[in-house]
């Protein structure tokens, strides 16, 4: 009889779980929003300023801005630019986002490193985005061209 009702009830707390699970992901597509269109107002109004104005509209990177340094011998020509952040794992893409400055390598560049040397550390605004947030933006910029 004890086996009958250990059996019944592992059954039930089974059938709980698979109910809770079909429940979590019904509310998720009968939300209001989607993930990606919460993702996409994330990515384009953040605590801050847009990530588009750095990375584009679609998430592929763009140059920033260009300009020269003068040193007594050489004008450099630099450039600030993002890379695509399309295809990169959601790891990395977090790590970026929460990177403090202060933490980062120092390298020793070569002398002729004139731009990298000026632009070299993690341009990233501060968001103090939760994962869940993270993950909404991570989810819009690899699933943009698939909606477009």
């Amino acid at each position: 009889m004890l086996k009958i009702v250990i059996i019944t009830m592992f059954g039930i707390y089974l059938s709980a779980s698979d109910i809770s699970s079909s429940l979590v992901e019904q509310q998720i597509n009968e939300s209001f929003i989607t993930k990606f269109e919460y993702g996409k107002m994330l990515y384009n109004n953040p605590r801050g300023i847009s990530c588009a104005k750095c990375h584009g509209s679609n998430g592929k990177g763009m140059i920033i801005s260009t300009f020269k340094h003068k040193t007594k011998e050489f004008i450099y020509t630099c450039k600030i630019e993002t890379k695509d952040i399309t295809k990169i794992s959601f790891e990395k893409f977090s790590a970026k986002l929460e990177q403090d400055n202060l933490a980062m390598e120092k390298i020793k560049f070569q002398k002729h490193q004139v731009c990298e040397k000026m632009i070299y550390g993690n341009t990233m605004p501060k968001y103090f985005l939760t994962k869940n947030e993270q993950d909404s933006i991570y989810y819009y910029i690899t699933h943009v061209k698939e909606q477009q």
